[in-house]
């Protein structure tokens, strides 16, 4: 018999095309609406309507099975270097910088969960390898992820494993969440709205499926940063008119997929167009856990940042400026 599909914590998953009611079956889940089906993916329900910008569905899921053929007989640093064995468009130099990140996720995903409130649902959209959902659930709260890569969502599950811990992973696009309305207390996203293609949609998703007086928290680089960007590692990228971007990177060869980066104004203006209340932006802290994990030259630099934030002054800079914005606004109470 088949039965509505819910998830551990008790939220409810419907179809991203048509919100209809989603029924669990062994195969994978159906829309008692649409009539869509969806299939299960390297052991994860696969909510997607499209894939992400680097490989079409198809490919995307056959790399996500690869990767969960190893799963069993691998730990998080194995699976993360087997996905760049089986990835060749990726530079050496650039590929010890994704590695690196993937093992620092953890300390700076300690950075965000102190932001996060401790009682209630959280979804966190873009959740990647997993950095935040292990110091979030360790210190129990109770989180969900979802990401449109169910490849990276294999090692969150294996990140998930070692630690100890299980956790709700769903794979589906931050633009269609498929969630039925208002079944969250906070959602978060670090490093993720520089990436959508629609991130006003995006942030509409978000504040539909929280729940009246929630929270969103967004973590971002900054488009105006006087730093490097963190994408391309080159410097005034964000302050160039947009469409020159491309052409700049192809001059500079840099064979990559320019983000489109915000600033912390135009992220609060997208969040206010989209029907949040009381946006606010800041400058937010680095944790002791999180400056240890960096390079050397990097701690120096945030031991400058950290001493910046503590005068109005230079922290107001640092808004404007700085390599990183910090977004919370909050969904209005109904009516």
């Amino acid at each position: 018999m088949d039965h509505q599909l819910f998830v551990e914590q008790g939220t409810t998953l419907a179809c991203p095309a048509c919100r209809g009611m989603l029924l669990d079956r062994t195969e994978g889940p159906a829309c008692t609406g649409c009539g869509r089906s969806f299939p299960l993916v390297a052991g994860l329900v696969d909510l997607r309507l499209k894939s992400d910008r680097y490989l079409n569905l198809n490919a995307e899921r056959a790399k996500a099975e690869r990767l969960h053929a190893l799963e069993p007989e691998t730990d998080l640093q194995g699976l993360a270097e087997a996905y760049y064995a089986i990835t060749d468009d990726v530079l050496d130099a650039r590929r010890g910088r994704f590695l690196r990140h993937i093992a620092g996720a953890e300390a700076r995903g300690e950075a965000l969960a102190a932001r996060l409130p401790r009682e209630g649902s959280i979804l966190e959209v873009g959740c990647g390898t997993g950095g935040l959902l292990v110091p979030a659930l360790r210190s129990g709260r109770s989180i969900e992820g979802v990401d449109i890569a169910s490849r990276w969502l294999v090692v969150a599950r294996r990140r998930l494993t070692d630690r100890g811990l299980t956790g709700t992973l769903v794979a589906a696009s931050a633009e269609r969440l498929p969630w039925s309305d208002n079944q969250f207390d906070a959602v978060v996203a670090d490093s993720l709205i520089e990436h959508l293609d629609d991130p006003e949609q995006a942030l509409r998703e978000w504040v539909r499926v929280l729940r009246p007086g929630g929270r969103l928290i967004v973590w971002s680089p900054n488009r105006f940063t006087m730093t490097t960007d963190p994408h391309v590692g080159l410097w005034g990228l964000g302050w160039l008119p947009r469409n020159w971007v491309p052409a700049y990177l192809r001059l500079r060869r840099r064979d990559v997929w320019p983000p489109r980066t915000l600033s912390g104004n135009e992220a609060g203006q997208l969040a206010l167009a989209a029907g949040f209340k009381r946006v606010e932006v800041d400058a937010p802290g680095v944790s002791e856990s999180w400056a240890r994990s960096l390079p050397r030259l990097q701690r120096c630099g945030v031991r400058c940042y950290s001493a910046a934030r503590t005068f109005g002054l230079t922290r107001g800079l640092l808004r404007a400026i700085g390599p990183l914005w910090e977004l919370n606004a909050t969904k209005g109470e109904a009516a």
